[in-house]
């Protein structure tokens, strides 16, 4: 367990995909839910689930029982296009970014990437180990909503932390997290100096099929699974369902 209410699981196969991309996870009997993946390409395919739904609910109750796995789906951050990217995260958001940092690891310097992850709490953070080794080989800032008598790092709401990077405006910014988080996040980038068209979104949200045939995860004219879940904001931002 990460958390009181997180859990990771690691598979015997590896993972075919790219940081950004999605599997979807089924246990027998209850359904199929879409999951980030949370390694890297060819490292354990590795998950890490919030039980908020009867899928996640199901997986974590029996841990040593059978999943079925179908995927990747989705495309990928495009960090290879930029000299910086600045990665946000919120909550369980955080399992697409250390597959972006593993992907990135052995292909280019970890200096070239910021990552700012927020909680609700302390007992909220998920990778405890695994950021503290990522603050030695990279910036990676953290913030909670709210400390407790033992926390002696920033609080604040994660988009506290997006004045301190303004050095990073000419690069690419990745969002992901709830869509409250995600929407002040790009308030706060575009007040920051970065430019809509450097700005992408993880929209991950109501898919069903993971192939663009239900229609459950369509935002306008885009399906999140078939052409997501990576967008930019400069093509999504009329969309009035863009935060729901």
């Amino acid at each position: 367990m990460e958390t009181a209410d997180t859990y990771t699981i690691v598979l015997t196969e590896r993972n075919m995909g790219y940081a950004g991309q999605f599997y979807m996870v089924s246990k027998e009997g209850i359904g199929e839910a879409p999951i980030s993946v949370g390694s890297g390409y060819g490292n354990p395919l590795m998950f890490s689930i919030k039980a908020v739904g009867s899928v996640t609910k199901g997986i974590m109750n029996d841990p040593y029982g059978e999943i079925g796995i179908r995927g990747p789906y989705g495309n990928v951050w495009p960090w290879k296009s930029y000299e910086h990217v600045v990665a946000i995260a919120g909550g369980i958001g955080i399992p697409p970014i250390k597959a972006l940092i593993e992907d990135m690891q052995g292909h280019t310097s970890l200096d070239k990437l910021t990552v700012l992850y927020g909680a609700r709490s302390p007992s909220d953070i998920v990778y405890r180990s695994e950021i503290e080794t990522w603050k030695e080989e990279m910036d990676f800032r953290i913030t909670v909503d709210k400390g407790d008598e033992n926390w002696r790092g920033h609080v604040g709401v994660v988009t506290t932390l997006v004045p301190e990077i303004k050095e990073y405006n000419h690069g690419a910014a990745f969002v992901i997290g709830p869509p409250v988080m995600m929407k002040f996040s790009v308030k706060s980038l575009l007040d920051a100096g970065f430019a809509e068209d450097n700005i992408y979104l993880s929209l991950e949200r109501r898919m069903e099929c993971g192939i663009g045939v239900c229609g459950h995860c369509n935002i306008g004219r885009w399906y999140a699974c078939e052409d997501g879940p990576i967008f930019k904001y400069s093509d999504t931002k009329e969309e009035p369902e863009l935060f729901l």
